[in-house]
């Protein structure tokens, strides 16, 4: 089963194709609207809409568009994926939550550098070791 189609089954995973979709297409008005009518009251008191929107825009501006690579964990009301940057090829742990009343209004969004290591853990030391 493909990504999207795992997400589809989720209400957290409706909520991040849609934002995605909006940022990859860079329609940051529409992405605006989407996050004054779709995030909840509790997700906007931390940073408002305005901030979110920053966000978002400083994200497309540094990573470019972002592809789903893989669903890790998925629940009706909360999804977390590994996005890959078009810019510079990154991965990103992607983070969403929603409520559990309808409308499912976003109530996370969270974002985390993936590391990579071109090394097997620990080869590098015991290489400097043996020096």
């Amino acid at each position: 089963m493909s990504a999207q189609a795992h997400l589809k089954q989720s209400n957290a995973g409706m909520r991040l194709i849609a934002l995605l979709t909006l940022y990859n297409q860079g329609d940051f008005d529409r992405l605006s609207h989407y996050i004054g009518e779709n995030y909840a009251p509790a997700a906007l008191v931390a940073a408002d809409a305005v901030s979110h929107l920053a966000d978002w825009r400083e994200r497309r501006a540094v990573l470019g568009k972002l592809r789903v690579e893989q669903v890790v964990a998925i629940g009706k009301h909360q999804a977390v994926v590994v996005v890959q940057a078009q810019q510079d090829g990154s991965y990103h742990a992607l983070q969403i939550a929603v409520e559990e009343d309808f409308p499912h209004r976003v109530t996370l969004v969270a974002w985390g550098a993936v590391e990579e290591e071109n090394e097997p853990p620990g080869r590098q030391e015991r290489q400097e070791e043996s020096e």
